[in-house]
């Protein structure tokens, strides 16, 4: 394998690569991640274009190859971190020591210190275990399966990273020898293996991509966009789950409804614009208060209604009073001066097992309306059993 041709046709695959990617980064520029991996491919390209070079200009150019190469790796790094953990690497301290071993290992390459690129080398051998690492560990849900594909590729990129690295030592101490293993089968086809690798990583970037986007898809189908909250066909198909699941294992079940009071006049006196504002203060507050394990959805204009899965009906009273007081203590932030709202909330449980989640619905809407006929911003229940009612 001759080294130029090589480098010729790899720059070029990689070319077109880090184009397609730049782009669908450009064109989807929400995904943050995406960006990384385009800025990462645009620094691995010069770093081959550089490498492409050595040994017919400045020495140094080696030097900076194998710097944009770390500095590459840990772009593409910081890129599947925010696919995974969901979360942009806020700490400084991976900078400052990336900052570090730049500088430690250009002071040593220019002083010609013998075995220097280990300086680089087993970084960027730990930098792809950790990367692979945190795939596993964090990759769950719709990136489980891309998450573990990319991991693969990234240890393998580990194991050839370190093959050179050991060959490096072995052959090419010295950092300026590495121009003479040009000509070194070892050196070609391990090159030509991490050539493979690179691009099959582009591969997975790009579906870590497509898999977003179908997150993004479901989420919108299933959920309500003023309020973050799940739509009213999400919290059926829930409750439908639920209450077999309930029945099935005699476990509790209680949904919680609740409808803002006198929300019209709120639209009326202070717009439209404060009525959305108080419903996303609204979903926020609720959402601080429920478990994970909860269901909220938006069921109506103003209306809300939360299933509570292995709640006993003291347990519901207690969520829905929590809610009620948090509602009616806030002081909601709006541009023209704070908003105050109230709300009135029904309660019923999960009862015989002939009983279904449309009837569970119309007993909590008819205590919610017997709140609101108390006075409102009170909570009141209707048992299934003999559909007595109360209101605290």
């Amino acid at each position: 394998m001759h080294y130029g041709t090589f480098f010729f046709a790899n720059i070029v695959s990689v070319s077109a690569l880090t184009l397609c990617i730049s782009l669908l980064a450009l064109w989807n520029r929400r995904i943050v991640g995406m960006r990384w991996f385009a800025a990462a491919l645009i620094v691995g390209l010069a770093k081959l274009t550089l490498q492409g070079l050595e040994g017919k200009t400045s020495v140094l150019l080696g030097m900076a190859s194998n710097e944009l190469y770390l500095i590459s790796l840990f772009m593409q790094y910081v890129g599947l971190r925010w696919f995974v953990v969901r979360s942009p690497l806020q700490r400084r301290w991976p900078w400052v020591l990336l900052a570090l071993l730049l500088a430690v290992y250009t002071a040593l390459y220019l002083a010609r210190v013998p075995y220097s690129a280990n300086v680089l080398n087993i970084p960027f051998v730990l930098l792809c275990a950790i990367a692979a690492g945190t795939l596993l560990r964090y990759g769950s849900g719709p990136f489980a399966a891309i998450a573990r594909i990319t991991a693969a590729v990234l240890l393998a990129e580990m194991c050839v990273s370190g093959y050179r690295a050991v060959l490096t030592n072995l052959r090419y101490m010295r950092p300026w020898q590495t121009v003479s293993a040009h000509a070194d089968p070892y050196w070609l086809y391990s090159l030509a293996v991490m050539a493979f690798l690179a691009t099959f990583m582009a591969l997975c970037e790009i579906g870590l991509m497509v898999v977003e986007l179908e997150r993004e898809l479901s989420e919108q189908a299933h959920t309500d966009p003023l309020t973050g909250a799940l739509n009213r066909r999400s919290i059926e198909e829930a409750a439908v789950r639920e209450t077999a699941r309930c029945q099935r294992h005699g476990s509790n079940l209680c949904m919680i409804m609740l409808d803002v009071d006198n929300f019209k006049g709120l639209n009326d006196t202070r717009g439209h614009a404060a009525g959305d504002r108080a419903l996303q203060a609204l979903a926020h507050t609720v959402k601080s208060i429920l478990r994970t394990s909860d269901f909220f959805a938006r069921t109506g204009g103003e209306e809300f209604t939360i299933l509570l899965p292995g709640a006993a009906t003291s347990n519901a009273l207690s969520v829905a009073e929590r809610i009620r007081a948090a509602v009616a203590l806030a002081d909601i932030a709006y541009e023209s001066g704070p908003l105050h709202i109230t709300v009135s909330v029904g309660v019923t449980q999960l009862g015989s097992p002939t009983d279904n989640w449309e009837a569970m619905m119309r007993r909590a809407d008819a205590a919610m309306y017997a709140a609101k006929q108390k006075g409102r911003n009170r909570v009141a229940s209707i048992s299934c059993v003999c559909g007595a009612g109360s209101a605290v």
